[in-house]
């Protein structure tokens, strides 16, 4: 049901720039959706404790010390708040995503919400909008689970001290997530301040303008934030397949002898006209997805993390979106490949196939996991001419709220990502040419 709107106003419409007013109205969309059990407040020109007031009162405590629950129409629901995630929008397009996610993501992970959009450029204002949400809980008990989204608009000087305007919102017994949509401005004050007030940053590196840049300013954010990646969590499912390759102990021999790593990932088709090829190594080569080498360059860390590969030496440099690299494995050189492969079927920067091989002392190995549409893979193991495991395997698309759940449930740090990170950064470093090589 879409809940009426109560507004209190100062002064008439607030100021600010068409892109930011543009923005704030498509938040405005939270109290529009069915999960809505409250009046939505909102106020132009308001204060920072106005909100803060607003959303103590929303909330009522029962006398019997049960938690505390919002009242519409007579029938209580209690609050169920695990976190606080902050929220920054950066513009326009970034609002419909942030809307389409966060709307999906409240019943799996209830928590106060600030979404913030941010104008250091237009005259001094903030202006807020509160909405109360309630979903039935999974099982069909008929109980109801309920948050709270809040939409900030935050211009002029106040916008370049976030940290005074957040911080007295949030519930400070939980736990802070900051989520930034888009390539993160890594420096900017704006964007340190919310790091300072988080536990957990969370971004998605396919988003990189510069994915060298924003993986090295990942390496250094993690001594002061837990980091996580959305890039990183879809890569989960493949992870584990490639695990169970050497689950059983006939397979395991062969790990520690695994000499190349071939990765191929989707890019879109694309019309090459005379002298313009194609390039997927720049920000500009694929417009949706700037970094589509993210998630396979975090695969391949993961697994040289792994297995302690290490670089030493730079083959083919980074071109149209291939390279080849020379790793120094534990018994063996690692020959590590990364092609592009064009299909209009999957999301850039999705990884289509993996292959490994091994020839040592205890035989040939090859074991290969193959997309065969968007949806499915086939995995093969051959092992000294003979086809030990065949199988197919669903490969369904996981959205992006899916994502963000799995990112939030981690702990603040998870030391296997950034393994994988650093061991990303160092491949893209050697891969990008003019590089040093490490004869």
């Amino acid at each position: 049901m879409a809940a009426h709107v109560t507004t209190r106003r100062s002064g008439g419409p607030a100021p600010g720039t068409s892109a930011t007013l543009a923005a704030h109205r498509r938040l405005m969309r939270f109290g529009e959706d069915e999960s809505v059990v409250a009046p939505i407040w909102s106020e132009h020109g308001t204060s920072v404790r106005a909100v803060a007031g607003h959303l103590a009162s929303l909330w009522t405590r029962p006398t019997d010390g049960d938690d505390p629950t919002v009242t519409e129409k007579g029938l209580a629901h209690g609050r169920a708040s695990v976190l606080n995630l902050v929220v920054s929008v950066p513009g326009e397009a970034a609002a419909d995503r942030v809307l389409r996610t966060m709307l999906a993501l409240g019943y799996r992970h209830p928590s106060r919400a600030l979404v913030l959009v941010a104008d250091a450029g237009a005259p001094a204002g903030l202006d807020a909008a509160i909405s109360a949400h309630c979903h039935a809980r999974p099982g069909g008990d008929g109980e109801q689970v309920c948050y709270e989204e809040v939409v900030l608009s935050v211009r002029g000087e106040a916008a370049q001290h976030l940290s005074a305007t957040v911080a007295p919102l949030l519930i400070h017994d939980l736990p802070t997530h900051v989520w930034w949509p888009g390539s993160p401005p890594f420096g900017d004050p704006i964007f340190d301040q919310l790091v300072e007030l988080s536990d957990r940053l969370v971004v998605d590196s396919s988003d990189f303008g510069d994915l060298l840049i924003g993986f090295r300013h990942l390496t250094t954010l993690r001594r002061r934030s837990g980091i996580g990646d959305l890039a990183w969590e879809r890569l989960e499912h493949w992870h584990e397949l490639t695990a169970q390759f050497f689950d059983g102990p006939r397979f395991r021999r062969y790990l520690p002898n695994l000499n190349r790593l071939i990765l191929r990932y989707a890019v879109p088709p694309v019309h090459r006209g005379p002298g313009r090829p194609r390039r997927t190594d720049r920000a500009d080569a694929i417009p949706g997805a700037i970094s589509p080498l993210a998630g396979p360059l975090l695969f391949a860390g993961w697994l040289a993390a792994r297995l302690d590969w290490r670089r030493y030496r730079t083959v083919e440099p980074l071109t149209d979106g291939r390279f080849r690299l020379t790793l120094e494995g534990v018994h063996q050189m690692v020959e590590l490949r990364l092609e592009p492969v064009e299909t209009p079927d999957m999301a850039p920067g999705e990884l289509v196939a993996i292959r490994l091989r091994c020839y040592g002392e205890t035989g040939a190995g090859e074991f290969i996991i193959d997309r065969t549409g968007p949806d499915e893979a086939t995995v093969v193991s051959n092992v000294d001419g003979m086809t030990a495991l065949l199988r197919r395997v669903r490969m369904d698309p996981v959205g992006e709220a899916e994502l963000l759940a799995r990112s939030l449930i981690t702990d603040r740090h998870d030391p296997v990502y950034e393994d994988a990170l650093r061991a990303a950064a160092v491949f893209l470093a050697s891969a990008r040419p003019g590089s040093a090589d490490a004869a």
